[in-house]
């Protein structure tokens, strides 16, 4: 059984995932601000509507890779669960390259009911992407940015 809290975005046939602009700038200028390194935060939201996030700030600072403090990742948890909401999926940056899944984003991805968003600062505009996990491998799904619910 999955907890409550563990969201399942892509539970029904023809889900779109949403995320509210508001999400969408915030975490642009997060990510920009990181840069040159890798940003990640966690998508909480209900169902398949984005509507908020949780910064990863005690990762690694590395320019190729991301990954979660242990401690910061639970608290991330915690603070979940307190606010009834779900955790819909994970973003991270690829500062130097596109946003196409690497061979260590595959390797390290557990979380496969959830969504998997990249954003690329490589060029003049960002790139954003995102993934289901889906017969072994990413697949790229469209979303929609929305107004304020």
């Amino acid at each position: 059984m999955t907890p409550n809290w563990l969201g399942e975005p892509f539970a029904f046939k023809d889900n779109k995932l949403s995320l509210t602009r508001k999400v969408h700038k915030r975490l642009l200028a997060e990510a920009q601000e990181a840069f040159p390194y890798e940003y990640s935060a966690l998508l909480i939201g209900q169902k398949a509507a984005i509507t908020d996030h949780i910064p990863m700030t005690g990762s690694t600072l590395d320019k190729h890779a991301f990954s979660f403090d242990g401690p910061g990742f639970l608290r991330a948890i915690a603070l979940i669960r307190e606010s009834n909401m779900q955790w819909l999926g994970v973003l991270h940056t690829h500062p130097h390259t596109l946003p196409v899944p690497s061979q260590r984003d595959r390797d390290g991805w557990h979380y496969h009911s959830l969504s998997y968003w990249i954003v690329s600062l490589c060029g003049s505009e960002p790139l954003w992407r995102m993934y289901q996990w889906q017969d072994g491998d990413f697949q790229q799904r469209s979303y929609t940015i929305t107004e304020e619910e």
